[in-house]
């Protein structure tokens, strides 16, 4: 299947012009996504914290979004 590239304010524009019911899945697909990302997270916390400090990070200052790109950069390294 092709990738088409589409930027974020697009899909934006896109899910407003969406069905309540298909906004509703939208969502439900997102927050689906963010509540595994918090089981990840909370399963493997500890490991998570030791790559951080390695890093000379602290996890629990990071904001949500680099938690995301933290955790993401780790499951794609196989750290």
């Amino acid at each position: 299947m092709p990738k088409i590239e589409v930027n974020e304010e697009q899909i934006l524009i896109a899910l407003e012009q969406l069905s309540p019911a298909a906004r509703r899945l939208a969502l439900a697909k997102l927050i689906g996504g963010l509540e595994r990302l918090d089981r990840l997270v909370d399963r493997n916390r500890e490991k998570i914290e030791t790559i951080c400090r390695d890093r000379g990070l602290d996890f629990s200052r990071l904001t949500e979004e680099e938690r995301e790109a933290l955790v993401d950069e780790i499951l794609h390294a196989g750290a």
